[in-house]
């Protein structure tokens, strides 16, 4: 295969990139870890040690909390991360102490330096995956087909793989956002290159099959699946033939049973090995067990800044005034049952999450399915990646114990139409600086404080500058990206870290007053913008997509 001289210098300055990037990331090294270093370590050990059966069972000694509860692939990628011939050489070689790979309880899991440097290692060379969706993601959208859409693919990949989010979460807080992100990209990238090239049906196949590995990894994408199956559905199973110089269009039967043949193996594969034990019930049983925690509760301990975050504010505000407020006897025993609002049932939020979907995950992708084959009115690509945005942030807003990390599902894929318009920029930006802002308090130590606020603050201001000069209004002369609401947010924001930063730890943290206030206001708040993004992102999908020009 030939390598065109442009196509080289780009691999190279990705290349470089990331080796660059890869740097910084190894100064975070001795930062601040999460508890989720010692989940992942301890599922290490546990692919390291014990045998298929028992893994997602209680562990050996029964003295951790940190089982495992992602599906099967990312289990496997676990195991290949402590299996494998460089780890046993760094075993062997002294380098990498053999505890880390121990079956260690909670009160004795202490990692060592090696330890510490070697999970690290793994979650920088892993975001090799990042960059590469990054990359075919970015240079997808140029083939999009419409005037601004795709370009600057450079300033997209940057933004995506310098996203301060996946810093703080990645190589700070410690997880794997990056290579799960990545693998979404992917899909995302073959599914735009399927919808500009609509004889070749591979690359919907690929977009698929990239997909169901994703949901084996994480099924915190679950909430996607209805946008991709109604989509798939009614643009890949349907075929245009001409009958009679008159336009039909077909089901294929057969295009269905290769796109579920292709779905199910990437899917199911990696549940087989589970499947072929002694008693498979309760493998899948114990598995979805792990996977949908529903006795944890409607919030994390820190409400994400989603739509419940709000109810259980205005549930705290009213039961407040419900107490001070002199109300008689007779009424206040009526309202006792109610006051404070009741806690949302799974099942309840289940189907507040699919009435959410509804707009993209469902209705609009099977019009835009079927628009794309007979009529000109919309550019399924477009959609197509509007409707990812739509989709993560309804899931984000309404999911069940949604942590505040899901929010860069909607943010990432945003990067994708920051530079296709400077309405698609302003959305882009503001779910940057809500969705970023919420992730700040997850690095709580003062230690960090310094680093937090200077990696959000340049970045945010370096995103900024870049989308402006790409929408600057040369007729006008006027900015047009941010506005008043957006300087308006950020002043905002900058009076909330001060209060929660200096403000708070002075006045009320000595006498343990109001210990919740600062952690409650960072949700309320960027909630009550992400909400509006949300919104927004509704907007963009509808009016944005299914007609031909960029708005």
């Amino acid at each position: 295969m030939n390598i065109s001289a442009s196509s080289l210098k780009e691999l190279k300055l990705v290349l470089l990139t990331f080796i660059l990037l890869s740097s910084i990331k190894w100064l975070l090294v001795p930062t601040y870890r999460s508890t989720d270093f010692d989940v992942h370590r301890n599922w290490l050990a546990i692919t390291h040690h014990l045998p298929i059966s028992v893994w997602y069972f209680d562990d050996a000694n029964g003295s951790t909390v940190h089982t495992l509860d992602y599906p099967p692939l990312f289990a496997f990628f676990e195991a290949a991360l402590s299996n494998n011939a460089v780890t046993s050489s760094l075993l062997e070689s002294g380098w990498l102490d053999y505890r880390c790979l121990e079956l260690l309880p909670d009160s004795d899991n202490e990692p060592s330096d090696r330890c510490v440097r070697f999970q690290r290692a793994t979650v920088i060379v892993s975001d090799v995956i990042l960059f590469v969706g990054a990359y075919l993601s970015s240079q997808s959208m140029a083939m999009v087909g419409e005037d601004g859409c795709g370009r600057a693919p450079w300033l997209t990949f940057l933004l995506i793989v310098t996203n301060p989010g996946l810093i703080m979460l990645d190589h700070v807080h410690f997880q794997y956002n990056g290579m799960l992100l990545g693998i979404l990209l992917i899909s995302i990238a073959f599914m735009v290159r399927g919808a500009s090239q609509r004889q070749d049906q591979r690359w919907e196949l690929l977009s698929a099959a990239v997909f169901a590995a994703l949901l084996a990894m994480k099924h915190l994408y679950l909430t996607l699946a209805p946008l991709y199956f109604f989509y798939l559905l009614r643009r890949h199973c349907f075929i245009v033939e001409m009958n009679n110089n008159q336009t039909c269009v077909k089901f294929s039967w057969s295009r269905l049973l290769v796109l579920a043949v292709v779905t199910l193996v990437c899917f199911l594969g990696p549940f087989v090995p589970f499947l072929i034990q002694s008693d498979p019930v309760g493998q899948m049983q114990q598995i979805m067990k792990r996977l949908f925690p529903f006795g944890r509760g409607l919030v994390h301990d820190y409400w994400a800044a989603n739509l419940w975050a709000l109810y259980l504010f205005m549930s705290r505000v009213v039961t407040f005034i419900f107490r001070k407020a002199p109300i008689p006897a007779s009424i206040r025993g009526l309202m006792e049952s109610i006051i404070p609002f009741p806690e949302p049932q799974p099942s309840f939020v289940a189907i507040f999450l699919l009435i959410g979907l509804w707009p993209g995950g469902i209705d609009m992708a099977w019009k835009v399915g079927r628009w794309s084959l007979i009529k000109p009115l919309c550019n399924p690509g477009k959609f197509f990646v509007h409707a990812v945005v739509f989709g993560s942030f309804s899931a984000f807003m309404l999911g069940y114990h949604v942590h505040e990390k899901a929010i860069m599902t909607a943010m990432i894929p945003c990067t994708l139409l920051a530079t296709n318009s400077r309405h698609t920029a302003r959305l882009y930006i503001r779910t940057c600086m809500f969705g970023l802002f919420g992730l700040m308090p997850l690095l709580f130590r003062p230690e960090e404080l310094l680093f937090k606020a200077v990696l959000y603050i340049t970045w945010m201001c370096g995103a900024i500058y870049s989308l402006e000069q790409i929408h600057y209004d040369h007729r006008g002369g006027n900015r047009t990206v941010m506005t008043k609401f957006d300087l308006l947010s950020f002043a905002l924001l900058a009076s909330v870290l001060i209060f929660m930063e200096i403000v708070h730890p002075i006045l009320f943290m000595p006498s343990g007053r109001m210990e919740f206030l600062p952690l409650m206001s960072t949700s309320v708040i960027c909630a009550a913008g992400l909400m509006w993004c949300w919104a927004e992102s509704l907007n963009h999908m509808i009016f944005g997509s299914v007609k031909t020009a960029w708005r």
